[in-house]
């Protein structure tokens, strides 16, 4: 009488399943960042203030508007798209008239003269914008 000595193989990891995974994860994340970095205009340095909150802490639905100066220039931005007051008066109405809970995130630039911030902060009240948050940073550590 012959008996069949043969083991099963052991089961390998699948590595096929796994991959999808990574990918799709990678995939998630690229797409992510371009969208954070398409609100943020990175010539904007905004002010550092001891009590501060990340930036990933925001409503779901909220404007980044960003202002900055450029010499004399105001230069506001919504989405790397340049706006005037006047343009950004007519957006913002708009917008409160879809959601009139309508929040908003000012990234003033610490360099820019506060006048020209309130200017914006003001444009943003006639239209009709009542739920407004600034951005700030952590001081950075002296050694």
């Amino acid at each position: 009488m012959k008996f069949n000595n043969k083991f099963p193989e052991s089961p390998g990891i699948q590595l096929a399943p796994m991959l999808d995974v990574v990918f799709l994860l990678l995939i998630f994340f690229v797409v992510t960042q371009k969208f954070i970095l398409n609100e943020q205009d990175l010539k904007v340095k905004v002010p550092s203030a001891p009590q501060s909150t990340a930036e990933s802490s925001r409503a779901i639905d909220e404007i980044i508007i960003n202002v900055r100066e450029d010499g004399e220039e105001l230069i506001i931005t919504i989405e790397r798209e340049l706006f005037s007051r006047e343009e950004l008066s007519k957006r913002m109405r708009r917008m409160v008239s879809v959601n009139p809970n309508q929040p908003v995130r000012i990234r003033g630039d610490a360099d820019a003269r506060w006048q020209k911030i309130a200017d914006v902060i003001s444009t943003c009240s006639q239209a009709g914008v009542w739920n407004v948050s600034f951005s700030s940073q952590m001081p950075k550590k002296q050694d």
